[in-house]
C-alpha cells in the first residue's frame, strides 16, 4: 500500500481525486484501510481525503466498516455492477434478434433502455436504404426537448413503468417544462401503449421521422427495454406500418423469451 496510485488528470480536480481514492479503497481488499493510508496513497492531505470520502459515503459508493470504521467499496457498486451486467448482457443476447429484424424490415433497428429519465440507444443497425432514419449522427444533447411520450421506444419505456412512478418521473424530468400535458391523459395514453403491446410515432418527436416500438421483459415482467424500428416519413403508409408492426412485436417477444419472460422455456431461458 505504499505505492501511490496514478491516474489520468482531467480539468476537475475533486472527481479525478474521488476515483483516486475509490480505486485505493477497491485496492485495500474486503478488510478495508484506514484514511491516513488512503491519504499516503493517493498523495493527499487527510482532511482533503477525509472531506471527498464522506461524500463517497453519502453516495454509497464508499462505506466505513465496524468497528475501526476502515473504508471498503460501498452497496452502490452492487447494484451499478448489476446495471452493467444487465446492459451487456442484454446487448449480447439481443444482437441475433436485432439482425433478424434488421434484414426483414430493411429500416434501422434499435434497442433502448430507460437512463433517468432519458432514453438511451445501447444497440442501433442502421438501415441499408439511402434514405434512412439514423440517430447515431445525432448531436442533440439538451435533455429539455426529448419527452419519452414523444417517440415509439420512450412511451414503450414510460409505459413500462408504474403508474405511480410515471408520475413521479412526469413532475422532475427536465423535459416536462418544455412540453406540459394534462397528467391524467397522458398516463392513460401510456395505459393504452400498455394493452396494446406496442407504440408508435409518427413525426411526433422530429418532422420525417417515424417509428414503431414494442416491449422488453424480463423473467420478473418488467419492461426493461424498446425494441424499436424507424423510418422515413416518405415510406409510412397503412400497409408498411402494420407489417412493420407485427414485426417489431415478435421479435421483442422473441427477445422477452430470451430473457425468460412471458412464453420462455428451459430450452430459450
Amino acid at each position: 500500500m505504499d505505492e501511490k496510485t496514478h491516474l489520468p488528470r482531467t480539468s476537475v480536480q475533486a472527481l479525478d481525486r474521488s476515483v483516486a481514492l475509490l480505486d485505493a479503497v477497491a485496492d485495500a481488499g474486503g478488510h478495508g484501510t484506514g484514511l491516513v493510508e488512503l491519504a499516503e496513497r493517493v498523495g493527499l492531505p487527510a482532511s482533503t481525503a477525509r472531506t471527498l470520502l464522506a461524500s463517497l459515503v453519502a453516495h454509497g459508493l464508499v462505506a466505513q466498516a465496524e468497528p475501526h470504521r476502515r473504508y471498503t467499496l460501498g452497496a452502490r457498486f452492487f447494484e451499478l455492477n448489476r446495471r452493467f451486467v444487465a446492459q451487456s448482457d442484454l446487448s449480447a443476447v439481443a444482437a441475433p434478434v436485432l439482425r433478424s429484424l434488421w434484414e426483414r424490415t430493411a429500416e434501422t433497428v434499435h434497442l433502448a433502455i430507460l437512463h433517468g429519465s432519458r432514453r438511451v440507444d445501447i444497440s442501433v443497425l442502421v438501415s441499408p436504404q439511402l434514405l434512412r432514419i439514423d440517430p447515431t449522427t445525432s448531436r442533440v444533447t439538451d435533455p429539455t426537448v426529448h419527452p419519452l411520450h414523444r417517440t415509439a421506444a420512450g412511451k414503450v419505456l414510460f409505459a413500462g413503468l408504474p403508474r405511480a412512478d410515471r408520475l413521479t418521473m412526469l413532475r422532475s424530468a427536465p423535459w416536462q417544462d418544455a412540453d406540459p400535458l394534462d397528467e391524467a391523459e397522458l398516463m392513460d395514453r401510456m395505459d393504452e401503449v400498455v394493452r396494446a403491446g406496442y407504440a408508435t410515432n409518427l413525426e411526433e418527436e422530429a418532422a420525417g421521422v417515424c417509428g414503431v416500438a414494442a416491449p422488453v421483459v424480463d423473467v420478473s415482467g418488467r419492461t426493461v427495454a424498446a425494441l424499436c424500428v424507424g423510418y422515413p416519413s416518405v415510406r409510412h403508409s397503412p400497409d408498411h406500418a402494420a407489417r412493420l408492426r407485427d414485426d417489431v412485436v415478435e421479435a421483442a417477444r422473441q427477445l422477452s423469451r430470451l430473457l425468460g419472460g412471458p412464453g420462455a422455456t428451459a430450452d430459450s431461458a
